[in-house]
């Protein structure tokens, strides 16, 4: 759903939240590297060719009978006692990538693209003017992307913290996201969805680019005051259930 910008972005907003309580705060600041890649490795699935109800915990088309990060911890029970605080913030931050795509699913996708008519408008004119909000959004969050968020994520050392999917695969999506951040890197977004659409990137570029086409095909039907109120409405939602999770699974600190 989300770019992986905008998961980070999410993560880095979360982290000078002053509606978290400081001990969660502490608990991610000190382990930042870990919980930068939890927020996004659950895209990772484009490299290692998982469905989405393997690293995502819930389908398209099907109802959502639970919290994906519940389902999550359900299905692999081991996850509900982290190995260290390294791993604890790593999930953490795959809580708040699942909740931040539900929110976008139930908040946007769902009611707004699949859930009502856009009259005189194909479904895959649908999915590729998802696609160009999906990158208005991107590209907005990579510009308010602090400088410490590419040589930060790279310090993330995952130790078996997934039993759904191999470090060397959670390795592999660090490095392509954190190459992408670097000075000299360039997004790969265009050229993702490009694949994902089955066109060429330029095409994308081009109806970005062209303000009559975007309204033509996007903001006469979701205008830009509805994204920016279900972005503002999911980070509500995402900080409030990584809240939840880490009441119900951090541990207990030491008493003095």
């Amino acid at each position: 759903m989300p770019t992986p910008f905008t998961h980070l972005k999410i993560a880095q907003d979360l982290l000078g939240d002053d509606a978290l309580p400081s001990l969660y705060r502490d608990l991610l600041l000190r382990q930042r590297p870990a919980f930068q890649l939890g927020s996004i490795v659950a895209d990772a699935r484009v490299a290692s060719g998982d469905g989405r109800e393997v690293t995502h915990f819930y389908a398209y088309g099907q109802p959502m009978i639970e919290r994906p990060w519940r389902a999550m911890l359900r299905l692999h029970p081991q996850l509900q006692a982290a190995g260290d605080e390294a791993h604890l913030a790593f999930l953490a931050g795959y809580v708040a990538h699942l909740a931040a795509d539900e929110a976008w699913a139930l908040k946007m996708v769902r009611p707004h693209f699949w859930g009502r008519e856009w009259p005189g408008v194909e479904r895959r004119d649908k999915f590729f003017a998802l696609h160009l909000i999906l990158t208005v959004l991107d590209e907005r969050d990579e510009r308010a992307l602090a400088d410490w968020q590419a040589g930060s994520l790279r310090r993330s050392q995952p130790q078996s913290w997934l039993p759904f999917m191999p470090d060397a695969i959670l390795s592999q999506w660090r490095d392509l996201v954190a190459g992408q951040l670097d000075p000299a890197g360039d997004s790969l977004t265009l050229e993702i969805f490009g694949q994902r659409l089955k066109m060429d990137p330029a095409l994308v570029r081009e109806a970005l680019d062209d303000p009559a086409a975007m309204q033509r095909r996007l903001w006469r039907f979701i205008p830009q005051s509805l994204l920016d109120e279900v972005a503002r409405l999911s980070y509500v939602f995402t900080r409030d259930q990584l809240a939840a999770y880490l009441t119900e699974y951090m541990p207990a600190p030491a008493s003095v």
